[in-house]
């Protein structure tokens, strides 16, 4: 399974996107979303709704 490059959300394979950038390397997106804001040029660790899912991660690992 691919993660997004823009909120690390694991996704499965047929939906989203995959960019190829000039230089060779793979961006894979999880939704328009995510597509959007990577072209207004923002960071994923800056956006409160990518933000939120990493903490919420974080808190489900560490009660396992």
């Amino acid at each position: 399974m691919p993660i997004c490059s823009f909120c690390k959300k694991n996704y499965e394979w047929p939906r989203g996107l995959t960019v190829i950038q000039n230089d060779g390397s793979l961006m894979h997106l999880c939704s328009s979303k995510c597509r959007k804001n990577l072209l207004l040029g923002r960071e994923g660790r800056k956006v409160n709704w990518a933000r939120v899912r990493k903490n919420q991660k974080k808190a489900d690992e560490s009660e396992k």
